[in-house]
């Protein structure tokens, strides 16, 4: 099962259907009601995207349908902090210019859409209080008719479902898309949390090479044990000297030595 961090960099959103899922259903327990399923016979939309707006941004939107009598073809519209933890990766690459960081899009709120026959659609939409982003997001439309801004709600639902499903490592639920946030995002499982099974990124020497807070973790206890000689190696980046220390610590552990930190080495740091 690939954690967020191992999902292609190019990949659909709909890669995190399952954890994204379990997101919503917490977002439910966090705030009970404050996205409203939209789901409409004149609506086509893929089944793993999320048709969930706020109250008055979905009836907004059954009114702009019903005014013009047409079907209309949702990209996305609620969208969870998994999936745009996947977005907000592939800035700079995969035709994606830009993307809010976790907790601060739009489409996290439930105030968003992204919609084809976007010059079809906008006077209908625009007649009920969505506004048009503009030609840097042609398909985006922004509903400004009343709405409360809760991407935090979505971040403190997945910081409540990770404590649950892991105490031993919990983080705190305050809606605030940190640095410990951001790494227990990463490593989540995509399909969803369905063990008590601690997720574990396999770290090895890699272009561009890995970082994060596990890199740290496995530098600390290297270098506890002394097999990273310089504080300064412990940096969070899995480069040369950090597989070397690896290789140095397989080898008086009777492992396989191939500098790669997967569930042996893992048990043998006590990680």
């Amino acid at each position: 099962m690939p954690r967020l961090m191992d999902i292609p960099l190019c990949a659909s959103t709909t890669a995190v259907a399952g954890l994204s899922r379990q997101i919503l259903a917490e977002i439910n327990n966090v705030v009970p009601g404050i996205l409203v399923d939209f789901t409409d016979p004149r609506i086509d939309m893929d089944t793993n995207q999320f048709p969930f707006l706020q109250q008055r941004a979905a009836e907004s939107l059954i009114r702009a349908i019903r005014n013009r009598g047409q079907r209309m073809r949702i990209n996305s519209a609620y969208r969870t902090c998994a999936q745009q933890f996947l977005l907000r990766r592939r800035v700079g690459n995969c035709d994606t210019p830009a993307a809010a960081i976790p907790g601060r899009s739009n489409h996290e709120s439930g105030l968003a859409l992204d919609v084809r026959d976007f010059l079809g659609w906008r006077p209908y939409l625009v007649s009920q209080g969505w506004a048009w982003f503009g030609t840097g997001d042609k398909v985006h439309f922004d509903y400004r008719g009343g709405g409360t801004p809760i991407g935090n709600i979505g971040i403190k639902a997945f910081q409540t479902l990770w404590n649950r499903n892991f105490p031993s490592q919990s983080i705190e639920a305050d809606g605030v898309y940190g640095a410990m946030t951001a790494e227990r995002l990463g490593i989540s499982p995509s399909e969803g949390f369905n063990s008590g099974e601690i997720p574990r990124r396999v770290l090895r020497l890699t272009s561009p090479l890995m970082q994060g807070g596990d890199v740290h973790r496995v530098q600390t206890k290297l270098r506890t044990l002394g097999f990273l000689r310089s504080e300064s190696d412990v940096d969070g980046v899995y480069g040369a000297v950090t597989e070397t220390a690896v290789r140095d610590f397989q080898q008086s552990e009777n492992l396989t030595v191939d500098g790669i930190v997967g569930d042996a080495t893992y048990n043998k740091l006590e990680l």
